[in-house]
């Protein structure tokens, strides 16, 4: 198994907060996986004054 991503836009009825994020990381890390969290411009927004953020939860499977 490779890197996964789950993704949440900031803006949407869909949205994440802070708190559901870092739930989510201390789950997955306590199964065991390694966790990154990051922020990046969403695709297709990159040229906009005020590009909408995606919030991104990365984990993979450690040795």
């Amino acid at each position: 198994m490779g890197t996964q991503i789950i993704r949440s836009i900031r803006k949407g009825s869909a949205q994440w907060s802070e708190e559901d994020r870092l739930q989510l990381v201390s789950i997955l890390a306590k199964a065991g996986y390694a966790v990154k969290i990051g922020r990046r411009i969403s695709p297709g927004q990159e040229n906009k004054a005020k590009p909408q953020m995606e919030y991104t939860v990365e984990y993979w499977e450690t040795e």
